[in-house]
């Protein structure tokens, strides 16, 4: 027995004649009759009674179709699974630069692990470029600020967060439970100009007068913290950034924070999409 002779069994009975059943089959009468005639001769029954109009099973035959449509779907399945090990779907991600590199890093790593079927794409950018780059659909789902987001996405909260100050372990401030901005008069401060609240912190320090020695500015956020770590100055961060021999310290009258999840096209919703969503859930974005 053949698959192609159930193929040709399954295609007579569903249209019901052998003329319908060769054009679904695209062969010809001649041959989809043969392929027949030779699985009865095989299995020693009549499968199809030929009497009638249309063409119906006989008693084995129709415990045949049950079998042969198993058997069919099964066949097609496997074939699916393999295009897709082959193939991989596709998912475009959209990182906003200014979250932790450690945090993307695993989140993505763990993505990946769990769902080797899916190929992921990942694009860096800022707030403002990611919600562009989903807009135009050059991106599928983007891991963003929803502070203010269109309302036209669909999205899902992942985390809040303020900004703290960030302390080298030895310095004065670094064992405070909190300082207010007039405590950073005259220290030496590292700009993170990526930030994204960058404006804000610089509008809150000059509202209050008071004036911070910029003595670095850059917009990698990992060298902001291992200067930070070195002693050479501090910096707002994000909550959820973390490094050694840095502390954290929040700061009473900064009043920045943050929003962060995913924003997504409603007509890419599928599968794919909302795994990548209850992974980016369930991962650990604070230290």
């Amino acid at each position: 027995m053949e698959l192609y002779q159930i193929r040709h069994f399954v295609a007579i009975i569903e249209t019901g004649s052998f003329t319908k059943g060769a054009q679904r089959a695209a062969v010809s009468q001649p041959a989809i009759s043969a392929s027949i005639a030779r699985l009865e001769a095989e299995l020693d029954v009549k499968l199809l009674d030929r009497r009638r109009a249309p063409v119906v099973p006989t008693a084995a035959g129709a415990h045949l179709l049950e079998t042969g449509k198993a058997i069919l779907n099964a066949c097609n399945k496997v074939k699916a699974d393999l295009k897709a090990i082959r193939t991989p779907r596709l998912l475009r991600i959209g990182i906003l630069q200014s979250l932790s590199s450690r945090h993307v890093s695993g989140l993505l790593s763990g993505f990946r692990r769990a769902n080797p079927h899916v190929a992921i794409e990942v694009f860096d950018g800022s707030s403002e470029q990611l919600s562009a780059f989903l807009e135009e659909q050059q991106l599928d789902s983007i891991l963003t600020i929803l502070n203010g987001a269109p309302s036209t996405f669909a999205s899902l909260v992942l985390f809040k967060e303020p900004y703290v100050l960030a302390v080298p372990e030895e310095h004065k401030l670094a064992h405070r439970k909190s300082v207010s901005l007039a405590d950073l008069h005259d220290e030496p401060f590292i700009l993170r100009t990526r930030c994204d609240f960058y404006h804000d912190s610089t509008k809150a320090l000059a509202a209050r007068g008071i004036k911070v020695r910029v003595i670095y500015q850059t917009d990698q956020d990992d060298r902001a913290l291992a200067l930070v770590a070195a002693g050479l100055g501090l910096a707002f961060v994000p909550a959820h950034f973390g490094a050694p021999l840095v502390r954290q310290v929040p700061v009473d009258d900064l009043g920045l924070v943050r929003e962060v999840g995913l924003l997504w096209r409603h007509e890419r919703e599928d599968d794919d999409l909302a795994e990548f969503a209850k992974f980016a859930g369930r991962h650990l974005w604070t230290d």
